[in-house]
């Protein structure tokens, strides 16, 4: 993981490292200069252990939270980028056939490269020290079976490789270590991939059937090999599933295939292994592309790729958890604020003994300085210590969830421990600055008496000056977020100008209960309103992810607000609540006094517990609505059964095709055809921009459109009903239909990389202005300009691409790629037992079936697994709230030791005594 919100680790470190070096040695000139200051403030922690354990655990949790929200980013990028060097190994670049020379392959190649193509690659490598190897491959995807253990898998990737050559990439590796001479394998004998073994469960020996049509062709299974780009093993981009393979000499493949010398993509290794050969990929690149211009090949920088998009991954997760993490970091230095504001309280006497005989305000600040850093500290280990523990506690939940993705493992680096120990430290280190600076302003002579300060109730022109402050910052930031420029500016300047109106007022005399209790009512209904209504008062804004933070964070402190001004009237009706048992009446009154009386330190506790209700409530109302929503029944469009066919040539009639084998096609009730011309996705962009994206674009028929349910959350202007854009899409030219993953989401975390996003349209917007886009021809490199009239509701989880009619694409790319049939059921609960059938009969010609409820379901699962995950991390933030409880419980008692003594003198008993602690 190299950056975080844009700013790179290293960076990060280096200022944060600096900064701890800073804190160092500001306390070690304390301890120089001022030795006896440096002792009266660490003996504290000495002569109180057991309080100094709960400090200690209560100022951990902020470096806890963060070490595990950056070792969950290194566990993540460090589980993606290892999987990227297993399985490609030495292969670096990809060199294809195609019409620009910056090309990107998905699974296979299935275009065919000129014969002179491996003589033109090796001269245009030959003599640079950057390339040690040239691999010619012949790629394609078959349907396999094992007829003894009457298992097949019916896609399957098939690779054909140049036994001279590939020593070069490191050769095959067994599954036991030993290497694989593909160079000895009999003209009937094939190598398969571990997780092919796995799937049809074969060993070394067995028999297995290769389909080419209708032709069927047996082999013996060699060896099992690693799963690796050689044996055939392919991770797509766009979904992160990976396929089994199947690998066999080239020339073997040629003949099956009965493509005699044909390639269809060749591999290159650069110099220095599996992880240096990725540093060198830009210089290979910068050499080849003048060669390419114009001569029919591109360069599919696959392992560079990939290695970037894993640390994309990495930093988005990061981004996640930092983000969730401030709720609880938040939390953790309000409880550090009370933890010294009751220390200050408890040593009351002692710091007006030390001021009445000589020692001034900064000594005393020096002094809980000290005390604070030695805290820090201390703190600081224990909290990566944890927080590396809960990041290999997080990576676990991880493994469940996104296991069959990518082999997550626990990953902490030493860098991410740095960063959250000098972090934490600087969080910690600047609020002990703070409060102490705060708590040493005391009254030398009612604090030697331990007597209350004597409070002059009088106008202070420092309110003046707070706000005039509040006021001009509030207006600045909203003049500087008005226009819809950002979201977070204007509101935070919406809330603290009103602040800063109230400190005028207040100055000038006007009753503080009111006008605090009508800010904080107008900060807890700004901040939640409904985004419709927010758009409908001050028009359209953009928003970031740290609306979710701000959200939180302004309402929680509007509402503590609200309690503080009126706790009066709600300690009133406890206490009444309470005469109705009157034995405890005077320890629910002595109760309800104490937050009366210390309305600050009320505040404060309030505070700290709210916002991590206020997350944990959140995450968990999120999970319970994308639950609803996920499974609902408009999810999977009308349809019940998906069946596809990885294949140029696939059944012309689905339906005939199956009563010809057998299956009762008599409960289907209506099937529709969709074509994808590309593996999995195309190339797409907005009309007038310079870079091309990844999407999937699809093509559907007459009866897709007829009977599809789909419910459309975003319209073109003219389109006011669904109904006018399902008939649009069947009888006007050139026009489609996205799904809602392509729309920018408002406060989304990372960029959406390589994929495409209609960066012109909000997820707010209701009615837009129809959006042209431009699609790829493939085979000439030349665009075709569509218009996009509907966004697909994000309800509706079946459907994922651009849809258009098929005349559309027959216009753009002519030949399709893959075929797919949507069947809708008489009786949709036997969906599983039809895809069975159909994938049963159908399994010689590559048709792979599933039910869409189920495939939604297993979608559903990982989805919410992960929100778990989060809710569990968010979780992390209870453990402040234990600690603020030890500490509150702790402090309370030992600064009310003298009225504890009072209270027993007069006649309390001692379980009523504990009642009100």
């Amino acid at each position: 993981m190299d950056d975080i919100f844009g700013i790179p680790m290293n960076g990060i470190a280096v200022v944060l490292s600096a900064f701890l070096a800073l804190c160092m040695l500001s306390v070690l000139w304390i301890a120089w200069r001022r030795t006896i200051i440096f002792k009266l403030g660490i003996r504290n922690m000495v002569r109180r252990k057991t309080q100094t354990a709960l400090i200690v655990v209560g100022l951990a949790l902020s470096t806890l939270i963060i070490a595990a929200a950056l070792g969950t980013g290194d566990t993540i990028n460090n589980s993606i980028t290892s999987d990227v060097y297993s399985s490609l190994g030495q292969v670096d670049e990809l060199v294809v056939s195609s019409q620009t020379v910056d090309s990107k392959v998905d699974l296979t190649s299935q275009d065919a490269m000129p014969p002179s193509s491996l003589e033109v690659i090796g001269a245009a490598v030959a003599g640079d020290p950057n390339v040690d190897g040239v691999l010619p491959m012949l790629e394609t995807r078959l349907p396999v079976t094992n007829a003894a253990g009457q298992l097949a898998e019916p896609d399957t990737v098939v690779t054909g490789l140049d036994p001279a050559r590939i020593a070069a990439f490191g050769g095959l590796t067994a599954t036991n270590g030993t290497t694989i001479d593909l160079g000895d394998l009999r003209p009937d004998e094939v190598v398969i991939s571990a997780k092919l073994a796995d799937k049809i469960d074969a060993t070394a020996g067995t028999l297995l059937t290769l389909h080419v049509g209708d032709v069927p062709h047996q082999f013996s299974v060699a060896a099992i090999a690693k799963d690796s780009h050689l044996s055939g093993t392919r991770r797509s981009r766009d979904t992160f599933l990976e396929y089994p393979g199947l690998t066999m000499p080239l020339a073997t493949l040629q003949t099956l295939l009965e493509r005699p010398g044909e390639i269809s993509v060749i591999a290159l290794s650069n110099a220095g292994g599996d992880k240096a050969g990725e540093k060198l990929t830009d210089a290979v690149v910068e050499r080849l592309e003048p060669a390419f211009e114009g001569q029919g090949y591109g360069i599919d920088t696959i392992k560079q790729d990939r290695v970037d998009e894993a640390d994309r991954v990495g930093s988005s997760f990061t981004q996640i958890f930092v983000v969730l993490s401030m709720f609880s970091v938040i939390s953790g230095v309000l409880l550090i604020i009370l933890i010294f504001t009751m220390l200050a309280s408890e040593r009351r006497t002692e710091m007006g003994i030390e001021r009445a005989v000589g020692t001034q305000r900064r000594q005393l600040v020096h002094q809980f300085i000290s005390e604070g850093a030695g805290y820090s500290f201390g703190a600081g280990l224990i909290g990566v210590t944890l927080g590396a523990l809960a990041a290999v506690g997080i990576a676990q939940g991880m493994k469940v969830v996104f296991g069959s993705y990518a082999p997550i493992e626990a990953h902490v680096t030493p860098r991410s421990l740095l960063v959250a120990y000098a972090l934490g430290m600087a969080i910690t280190f600047l609020t002990v600055v703070a409060s102490s600076w705060k708590i040493s302003r005391v009254n030398i002579v009612a604090a030697v008496r331990d007597i209350p300060d004597m409070v002059a109730r009088k106008r202070k022109w420092s309110s003046l000056i707070w706000a005039g402050l509040l006021t001009l910052a509030g207006v600045l930031l909203a003049l500087m977020g008005s226009g819809g420029s950002s979201a977070e500016a204007f509101s935070t300047g919406m809330t603290l100008a009103p602040l800063g109106i109230v400190l005028f007022l207040r100055f000038f005399g006007i009753p503080g209960r009111l006008l605090y209790t009508a800010a904080g009512l107008y900060t807890i209904i700004f901040w939640l309103m409904p985004q419709s209504t927010f758009k409908s008062l001050f028009g359209e804004f953009d928003f970031s992810v740290a609306m979710f933070f701000l959200s939180g964070i302004f309402a929680i402190i509007g509402a503590t607000i609200v309690i503080l001004q009126n706790n009066d009237i709600l300690l009133a009706g406890i206490s009444r609540l309470g005469g109705l048992f009157r034995s405890k009446l005077p320890a629910v009154r002595t109760a309800v006094a104490y937050p009366g009386a210390a309305r600050g330190r009320t505040g404060l506790t309030i505070a700290m517990f709210s916002l991590i209700i206020f997350s944990l409530v959140l995450i968990a109302t999120m999970n319970a609505n994308f639950l609803e929503s996920a499974l609902g029944d408009e999810a999977n469009a009308g349809w019940d059964v998906r069946a596809e066919a990885v294949t140029s040539t696939p059944p012309s009639d689905l339906v005939a095709v199956l009563e010809q084998e057998g299956v009762d096609t008599g409960q289907f009730q209506s099937v529709g055809v969709v074509t994808n011309p590309n593996e999995f996705s195309s190339e797409i962009r907005l009309t007038g921009a310079d870079e091309w994206k990844k999407w999937p674009v699809l093509g559907v028929d007459q009866q897709f459109i007829d009977h599809s349910e789909i419910v459309f959350g975003q319209r073109a202007a003219g389109y006011s009903t669904d109904t006018d854009i399902m008939r649009a899409l069947a009888t006007e030219p050139n026009v489609a239909v996205i799904d809602s993953f392509a729309v920018p989401a408002e406060g989304n975390i990372g960029s959406a990389g390589d994929f495409f996003q209609l960066t012109g349209l909000k997820s707010s917007d209701e009615v837009f202005d129809p959006i042209s886009v431009d699609l790829l021809d493939p085979n000439d490199g030349s665009s075709y300009t569509i218009t996009i009239i509907g966004v697909i509701d994000s309800k509706i989880g079946s459907l994922n691409g651009l849809y258009t009619n098929q005349q559309t694409i027959d216009a753009v790319y002519g030949g399709m790629t893959s075929t797919s049939w949507l069947i809708s059921l008489k009786d949709a609960g036997q969906s599983a037992e039809v895809a069975k059938s159909i994938e049963s009969a159908l399994l010689t010609s590559s048709v792979q079936a599933s039910s869409i409820r189920d495939d939604l379901r297993d979608q559903q699962k990982q989805e919410s697994g992960f929100l778990y995950i989060i809710e569990g991390f968010m979780g992390l933030g209870l453990f402040v709230g234990i600690a603020a409880v030890g500490v509150i419980a702790f402090r309370s008692v030992v600064e009310r030791r003298q009225q504890i003594g009072v209270l027993r003198a007069i006649g309390f008993q001692r379980e009523m005594v504990s009642s009100p602690s």
